[in-house]
C-alpha cells in the first residue's frame, strides 16, 4: 500500500462501492456531496461514455465505476488532485473504463471533443476565489 501513497496522503475507503481512494489532508477531499451527485445521476448501464468535469481526486469516477460499465473520462486542472485520481484508478484497477485528464475544463471540448459523451457531472468548487486561493496556498 505504501507504494501507492506519498508525503501525508491516505487510503480511504469508499465502503459501499468496495473501492478505495488516495486523500490528503492538504488539498480537497470529497464530501458528502460528490456521494449523492455520484449515486443520484442517471447513467447507461452497459455502454456509453460519461466524462466528469472538476475531479477533483476522482472520487466521481471511481463511485460511478461501480454503477455503469460505461467508459469515463475525468478532468482535473490540479496537477496533484489529478495524480492522486490516476493512482486511485490503477489502485482499483479501474485504468480500462476511466481516464483522467490534466486540463482545464475550458479547453476540454477541443481536446476531448463535443457531443460525445451521454453524461456529464461537474462538481466544482463552491467558495470564492480568494478562499480557493488561500487554500491552495497554505
Amino acid at each position: 500500500m505504501e507504494q501507492w501513497l506519498k508525503d501525508d496522503e491516505r487510503l480511504d475507503y469508499l465502503l459501499a462501492e468496495d473501492l478505495q481512494i488516495i486523500q490528503s489532508p492538504s488539498v480537497f477531499s470529497f464530501s458528502l456531496d460528490a456521494v449523492l451527485l455520484a449515486r443520484f445521476v442517471q447513467v447507461p448501464k452497459n455502454k456509453g461514455h460519461i466524462i466528469d468535469l472538476c475531479s477533483g481526486n476522482g472520487v466521481i469516477p471511481l463511485f460511478l465505476s461501480a454503477r455503469t460499465n460505461a467508459k469515463i473520462t475525468g478532468v482535473e486542472l490540479q496537477p496533484r488532485l489529478h495524480d492522486m485520481a490516476t493512482r486511485s484508478i490503477a489502485y482499483n484497477n479501474l485504468a480500462q473504463q476511466i481516464d483522467m485528464q490534466l486540463g482545464d475544463v475550458k479547453d476540454a471540448p477541443g481536446k476531448l471533443g463535443i457531443e460525445k459523451y451521454d453524461v456529464v457531472t461537474c462538481n466544482p468548487p463552491y467558495f470564492l476565489a480568494h478562499e480557493l486561493s488561500e487554500k491552495k496556498y497554505k
